[in-house]
Order: structure tokens, then sequence, then C-alpha cells
């Protein structure tokens, strides 16, 4: 089995830049391609730098540079077998565009490894559903995407899953939500929940594939893919 670039098998190492802002800053916050990549930081906290560019500054170098400098958004970098790889979090100039009242500084100093690769995949997952609006959701899901009007909850598996098996174990969800998981046979512990949520599933692998085969559910006491058709996860 090939091992998955977001696998915590690699040799990682994060190195956070802090920034300590002091006045007002001056921002122009008019261009709707900047409003929608600041939005969607503010709802998931961090973003791959060929993510940014690809899914939402359509490629702008000029562009990426401008909002670093404005502190729209702060670059940092993670190593994965010593090569480095740009990240970025929401600046405090962007949290003012995306209006963000909570914002807090540095806040992305508290992001351990797994914190990171959950987001980026977040973003992989995204990518293959572009025309979707990006929206907070509550610990322990890293994010939601709203897509054809119902709301999906985005939960990736990188490394413990204590913290959805309490939250699945303390209350009664019955939204919808999405899995990512570097393989199926991680999901054992969550496997005796499966049968009462509304529940696909797909693996770091199938997110590199097409739409039409990126879905497992759970059926006859273990999951199974999807069929083909690519409204099924919306009409569950």
């Amino acid at each position: 089995m090939t091992i998955s670039p977001f696998s915590l098998s690699h040799d990682w190492a994060l190195y956070w830049k802090r920034v300590y802002h002091r006045g007002n800053l001056n921002v122009n916050g008019e261009s709707p391609i900047e409003q929608k990549a600041l939005q969607a930081l503010g709802a998931v906290g961090a973003i791959g730098g060929s993510q940014l560019s690809r899914l939402f500054l359509k490629r702008d170098k000029n562009k990426l540079k401008r909002m670093i400098r404005q502190q729209k958004i702060i670059r940092h970098e993670i190593k994965k077998n010593r090569q480095s790889i740009p990240i970025y979090t929401l600046g405090p100039g962007g949290a003012k565009i995306a209006n963000v009242p909570e914002y807090e500084e540095n806040y992305w100093v508290t992001y351990q490894t797994e914190d990171v690769l959950k987001r980026l995949l977040f973003f992989q997952l995204y990518d293959k559903f572009p025309k979707a609006q990006i929206v907070p959701a509550p610990s322990p899901f890293v994010g939601a995407v709203s897509f054809k009007g119902n709301l999906f909850y985005v939960y990736v598996v990188r490394g413990d899953m204590q913290d959805i098996l309490t939250y699945l174990k303390w209350r009664t969800f019955n939204e919808r939500m999405l899995i990512v998981t570097e393989s199926l046979s991680h999901l054992q512990p969550l496997n005796a929940f499966a049968p009462d949520l509304k529940i696909r599933v797909t693996t770091d692998q199938d997110l590199r594939g097409n739409l039409q085969n990126l879905l497992y559910r759970w059926a006859d006491g273990h999951w199974v893919k999807e069929n083909h058709q690519k409204q099924a996860v919306v009409n569950s």
C-alpha cells in the first residue's frame, strides 16, 4: 500500500511565524477572490500554499504577495522529510475582511502536525466540491461544506480518534458527516456508531481520483464503495 503524502508516518516539522500587530491595518477587501479565500481560512484555520493558489487565487502570485504584505494571510512552513511546504493562516488584516470578531493573534501556534494535516486534507476534499460553501464547524470537526442545500460536517482521521468517539458517545448527532481517513482500517473504533449515522467516508488515496468513485458507505457491517452517481451523497 502506497503511503499517503499526508501520513503521520513521514518526518514532519512545523515552523510557525508569530505576528505582533499594533495599530490599524490599511487593507483593501474589495476583491471577491480574496474575500472567498479569507472566509475559508477564517472557517478552517490553515491551508497549503498550492491549495490557496489553485483553489482561490487562480495562481495569481502578485495577489498572494500583496495579501502577505497586508497581513491578510501569514506564511509559515511545514517540512516533510526535509522538504519545505508553505502553509498559510489567517492574518489580522484578513480577519477584518472575513469578519472574524473572535480572532486570536497567533492562534496557529496551538496547532500540532496532525491539526495541520487535517486542514490540508479538508481542502483536498473541498477540491472535489469547488462550488460548495465552506462554513465553520465545532470541534472535533475541521469544518463543514454546504453543498446543494445540505450541510456536511467534515472530520479527518489523523492519529488518535478519541475526540470524535467522545463527541458521538455523549451527543445525538443527526447531521450529515464526511470523514477522510488514510485507511478504512483506521475507522475500526468508529464502526460501532456507523449504523446510526448519516455518514460517508473517503480515503487519502480516493481523493486523488474522480468524484464518481470517491465515497464509501456503511452496509452489512463494513464499508462499501458508494454507487457511481455523483449526487448519491446529497440524497442520503
